[in-house]
């Protein structure tokens, strides 16, 4: 049983992903930061313990992760301000999460020795992760050195709790794909910094790590073409 869900890991971690950014646009803004954001954000977890199930000494980190971050999960549920000190542990969680489980998939999608479907989605779901990686760089350098970031909906943050959170996840990816609208922009040297090394992390990915898992399928073709010869 196990392994047919490990087989699963990057499908089940991919759809989760996508929930994770795309679900606001189904569900209203409120009710998907409030409970649905949170609920998907365990399933990741429990997707990234699949992952490394086969490392021990991950493993129970990551098991680790997930019941400190159901538990205070359910402790803000019971409140209805959510404490300030439970976010920053929650957001603690999911930054070492990510670092992880990142690194883990480019492992995995590396080592591959061949290319099928499975691997593509590990190949897309890495892509996301190194996203919401640069999400939390800019949301720790927001909440250290406050207006680090300036324009797009930000000045409304005072009225709408959320907009933070989705305008920097905004700022993010617009920054790793280097299509850079400009509307949101780094105005401190350490954000200026950050937006640079986010960058660099969606053009090294698509140039490394795409254009190997590319050269293995060119390679497993031909093989099968040489075989059918």
């Amino acid at each position: 049983m196990f392994k047919k869900i490990y087989s699963y890991r990057f499908e089940f971690f991919f759809i989760t992903q996508l929930v994770i950014l795309f679900g606001s646009l189904f569900i209203r803004s409120q009710v998907f930061e409030d409970t649905i954001a949170p609920i998907s954000f365990l399933l990741n977890l429990i997707a990234g313990v699949i992952f490394i199930s086969k490392r021990k000494q991950l493993f129970w980190f990551f098991l680790i992760l997930l019941i400190a971050s159901s538990f205070l999960f359910g402790l803000a549920e019971m409140h209805d301000d959510k404490p300030l000190l439970v976010s920053y542990i929650q957001f603690a969680i999911y930054f070492a999460f990510y670092l992880f489980v990142t690194y883990e998939i480019i492992k995995q999608v590396w080592q591959t020795p061949e290319v099928n479907k499975t691997i593509i989605y590990g190949l897309i779901s890495g892509f996301i992760s190194l996203g919401l990686i640069g999400f939390f760089i800019c949301m720790s350098i927001e909440l250290t050195n406050t207006n680090s970031f300036k324009g797009g909906l930000l000045a409304m943050q005072d009225f709408q709790p959320n907009v933070l959170t989705e305008q920097l996840m905004y700022f993010s990816f617009i920054t790793m794909m280097s299509i850079g609208y400009g509307d949101i922009l780094p105005i401190t040297p350490l954000a200026q910094k950050a937006a640079i090394l986010i960058g660099l992390m969606g053009q090294f990915y698509l140039v490394v790590i795409t254009a190997v898992v590319v050269g293995k399928f060119i390679n497993q073709r031909d093989e099968k073409r040489f075989k059918e010869t």
